[in-house]
């Protein structure tokens, strides 16, 4: 009983270092991906451009299928952050492909805000509650 208790103990150990390992390996990925288009303009699509001269501040918010759970709870925080601002575009990572390599997306839910200067003044991945999402729509209309 002692032997397979240490021998359980052991592998939860090695799961939880290898689950460690991947999500740091994931902060590395996620840092240096909004380092690329963090703080530098971007050239937008017309259709993205006239959205964000209309509105001041554009937030596209990129989902897939494949991410579906967070891509979920994300879509309503989604929907009230442009019912309250109407300025939110959702772009597919499977289908708007162009515009998540122009702005470095490789994983969703992934929420970009621009200022109405075109430049990238937040990068945010995964689910983020809808005050925090709000404070920084806020953050750069009122810049």
């Amino acid at each position: 009983m002692n032997e397979f208790l240490n021998t359980l103990i052991a592998l939860l150990i090695v799961v939880v270092s290898i689950f460690l390992i991947f999500k740091l390996i994931n902060v590395i990925a996620v840092t240096l991906r909004e380092r690329k288009v963090k703080n530098k303009k971007v050239n937008l699509p017309p259709k993205l451009s006239k959205i964000l001269t209309d509105k001041g501040c554009l937030v596209l918010y990129f989902s897939s299928p494949i991410a579906e759970r967070g891509s979920k709870k994300m879509s309503n925080v989604m929907k009230i952050i442009n019912e309250e601002f109407k300025n939110v575009v959702k772009l597919d990572i499977t289908k708007d492909k162009k515009e998540a390599e122009l702005l470095n997306v490789i994983s969703a839910p992934t929420t970009i805000i621009i200022d109405k200067n075109s430049v990238v003044r937040y990068y945010l991945t995964g689910f983020k509650p809808y005050p925090s999402v709000k404070s920084k729509v806020e953050r750069v209309i009122n810049s």
